[in-house]
């Protein structure tokens, strides 16, 4: 009997204490599910965020956002590609909408961003780049001197040559020297491929550091197409094997230097329709300054000063001055993100080397630059990679959250916000941005600076909400097979619900 009751109150302890087991378990998960479907647990990694249910907030406009973003998130991309997003209120100061936002991703041409802002914040919108011609002492020879001027033409060399010619003997003959002391010597950024060939980085450029090819169709469909270039000069050479189409044929025209060539031939192939408007193409040229130098020169003879040798040479102290053209640091600023021009990016880059060292500006030297203006911004040195100007290199790191911290500083600076807004592509009218978002909520409501690679794609800048209401907005898409225009309409749309954004409905 007595061993009966002591098997029955074993018995009636372990039931107690497995229903005490199972409330426990029941709590844990019933925690781990209502986790599953929280913002934090949905942000926490690549998986696609649950489409959330809104019930209880229907008027709660962020709420509904956020389920239109994570629902175009979850169809068109997530679990496969990785993405980080971030959006907030530049008056309220809330985060609007996030996810991953502090994933260290490639920002590819949204590196311009950092780029320019340190620039226009270290060295002032009104900062001269200027280009020099002066003469030694002994007045024989004469220097070009170029310091990072990105937009200089062969126009501007001409004007060079008229106004130095004026302070020259006619009957003298003169060595010509271009002085590359400004910048290092490397002609390439960090980090970038082998095909990456298309700029070289000079202190000394011209025409972009490109030859611009204009391609015309033939009389007649199977006949050589008709081609010329910008600047004219022998400095390079132009292969045409470019050929004439039927008409209706879709333009299929390339203009390249090989990757690696050093000879500067400039092939232009595939075809152009017959009764097609002429198209444009740019080809890089090896050794930029050397084509600038020679231009140069063909504008002295022009003015009929004898020039004989070409080399390159820091000019002497004590030269004389004897020409001068220069740009505002603003205007190269507003066509490096207007146009994302990756050679006035990193010309950029290295005049913040120049001035912070006082030695030939580098990009290692501009980038310690960049990461100080960054460090004042509060970002710290593990969330930023800056390993170009550009944002060609994929060294390069950021998160959606570092971009924002960026865009918010610069908002909060009024002379550097004027400016930097002022340079970015608006939505629909100009600049990278002109074709997309027209006709939409976010046609000229959006500024935003756009970054492309294959496999990855950016977009960040400044939105203006229904209301008013100024947003800042980072969007990084990377690692994707799919065509890059997916990912581009990705970032419109998530615009163009910003632009429709209220706080209520």
């Amino acid at each position: 009997m007595y061993k009966a009751k002591t098997r029955c109150f074993l018995y009636l302890r372990r039931r107690k204490a497995m229903s005490h087991l199972c409330k426990t378990v029941w709590v844990v998960l019933s925690l781990l599910i209502i986790a599953a479907g929280s913002p934090v647990a949905a942000f926490a990694g690549p998986t696609a965020p649950p489409v959330r249910a809104e019930s209880g907030v229907p008027g709660d406009s962020t709420a509904h956002l956020k389920k239109e973003i994570d629902g175009i998130l979850s169809r068109d991309f997530l679990p496969a590609t990785t993405a980080g997003i971030k959006v907030v209120s530049l008056t309220h100061g809330d985060t609007i909408y996030e996810f991953n936002p502090r994933l260290l991703l490639v920002p590819a041409s949204t590196q311009k961003v950092f780029t320019a802002a340190a620039a226009l914040s270290v060295l002032g919108p009104e900062r001269e780049v200027a280009t020099t011609v002066v003469l030694d002492a002994a007045a024989a020879r004469i220097y070009l001197k170029g310091c990072g001027d990105s937009l200089l033409s062969a126009a501007d060399l001409t004007a060079l040559a008229s106004a130095a010619a004026q302070k020259m003997g006619k009957g003298k003959e003169y060595a010509l020297a271009a002085d590359l002391s400004c910048f290092d010597d490397l002609y390439r950024g960090m980090g970038w491929m082998w095909d990456d060939d298309e700029m070289m980085i000079s202190p000394l450029s011209v025409n972009h550091n490109a030859v611009s090819v204009l391609v015309q169709p033939g009389p007649k469909a199977g006949a050589p197409a008709v081609v010329s270039a910008e600047p004219r000069t022998p400095y390079y050479t132009l292969e045409n094997l470019a050929r004439t189409g039927s008409a209706g044929d879709t333009n299929s025209i390339q203009a390249s230097r090989r990757p690696g060539e050093r000879e500067n031939v400039v092939t232009v192939t595939g075809a152009i329709a017959s009764g097609s408007s002429p198209v444009v193409r740019q080809a890089s040229v090896w050794r930029p300054e050397l084509m600038a130098l020679a231009l140069f020169r063909d504008a002295l003879r022009a003015q009929g000063i004898k020039v004989t040798t070409m080399t390159t040479a820091p000019a002497p102290v004590g030269a004389t001055e004897v020409a001068r053209t220069s740009r505002r640091l603003e205007e190269l600023v507003r066509f490096a993100l207007k146009t994302s021009d990756n050679v006035t990016a990193e010309s950029l880059l290295k005049l913040l080397g120049l001035h912070a060292t006082g030695k030939p500006g580098s990009a290692e030297a501009g980038s310690v630059v960049v990461r100080g203006y960054l460090a004042k911004q509060g970002i710290a040195k593990g969330n930023v990679v800056v390993a170009d100007g550009s944002g060609l290199s994929r060294y390069n790191l950021s998160s959606a959250e570092t971009m924002i911290q960026t865009l918010r500083a610069i908002y909060r600076d009024p002379l550097l916000y004027r400016v930097f807004q002022e340079s970015l592509p608006v939505a629909g009218k100009d600049g990278t941005l002109k074709n997309r978002m027209k006709g939409s909520c976010a046609e000229g409501k959006v500024r935003g600076k756009t970054g492309n690679m294959k496999g990855l794609s950016s977009l960040a800048g400044y939105a203006t909400s229904a209301d008013g209401e100024p947003l800042a907005f980072s969007i990084m898409i990377q690692n994707y097979a799919v065509f890059g225009g997916q990912a581009r309409e990705f970032q419109d749309r998530i615009a163009k619900l910003l632009c429709g954004f209220r706080r209520t409905k």
